[in-house]
């Protein structure tokens, strides 16, 4: 059952999660932000250059080792999806630059995750690790999972619109639906490490979630954008796409303790981001209610 769930169940759900990206790009979405350069290129660097940064930083400091240090760079490394663009969407940020920063960073994410890891396992576990890690061959399989689904998505976007349009939705609650019956199977036949997991990383995974919500909100302060666009990187940069991950960890390395650390951040992440993402909608609709 493990087994399966690595070699097939995992890599074709990432597959139709990125054809859903795919799918939902228009070029439309890119029209409508020429006026939001400085949005793209701060949320850009905050989640693929400081969020991996931040989790090195937080992993010293708590002092994380082994393989859970691999795995929550890893998980650090990993884009925004299609949670990430629905929570947007659900809390009235801006939904164009939210696709347009996960399809980025998506795009970049074959070439950034593999080179992370491949330094990851020298660095926390040993050279031993390194050395069975092959990085072309990995770069070569997210490339096929992740970019050429996107790629097809887009072409049937810009020949099918029509059919796009009526049957997108329906393509994005079946693979939330398969992704989520994934994470569940793992979990079930992992369900022994799950304990050791929570005890280990749970603190950890809590102020991580947080601090990336936080620099994504705040750092975009300093790129001087308004709330519903701070809210929006701060969404993408607190939300990762824990899937693209367990391909790494579960179809590449085959570590079960590795994947798990990523199950357990996926499914925590969300508390500290609805929380976050409810008072900052309460408090724009507090505004605009205030008497002028």
């Amino acid at each position: 059952m493990s087994s399966f769930i690595h070699s097939a169940l995992l890599p074709i759900s990432l597959a139709i999660i990125m054809l859903g990206i795919g799918l939902s790009v228009q070029w439309s979405d890119f029209v409508a932000l020429k006026q939001q350069k400085s949005a793209i290129i701060g949320g850009f660097i905050l989640q693929v250059i400081a969020l991996p940064l931040l989790a090195f930083l937080l992993i010293n400091i708590f002092d994380i080792g082994g393989e859970y240090a691999v795995a929550m760079m890893i998980v650090a490394c990993c884009p925004g999806g299609v949670t990430s663009n629905a929570l947007t969407f659900i809390f009235s940020g801006v939904v164009a630059l939210s696709v347009v920063l996960t399809l980025l960073s998506s795009l970049v994410a074959p070439i950034t995750i593999p080179l992370i890891t491949d330094w990851s396992l020298g660095h926390f576990i040993g050279q031993s690790a390194q050395m069975d890690f092959s990085l072309s061959a990995t770069v070569g399989k997210l490339f096929v999972l992740s970019i050429v689904p996107i790629i097809i998505g887009n072409i049937i976007q810009r020949f099918a619109p029509n059919w796009c349009r009526n049957h997108n939705e329906l393509l994005r609650q079946l693979s939330g639906m398969l992704f989520v019956g994934v994470i569940a199977l793992m979990t079930i036949v992992n369900f022994d490490k799950l304990d050791d997991v929570i005890q280990a990383l749970g603190t950890f995974i809590i102020v991580m979630v947080c601090s990336a919500i936080a620099s994504g909100y705040w750092g975009g302060a300093l790129f001087r954008l308004n709330d519903k666009q701070r809210l929006t990187l701060a969404i993408e940069v607190g939300i990762q796409n824990a899937g693209m991950g367990l391909v790494i960890t579960g179809t590449v390395l085959n570590n079960p303790a590795m994947s798990m650390a990523l199950i357990a951040y996926g499914v925590v992440m969300q508390l500290p981001m609805l929380i976050f993402a409810t008072v900052i909608k309460q408090r724009q609709q507090y505004g605009k209610s205030k008497p002028t």
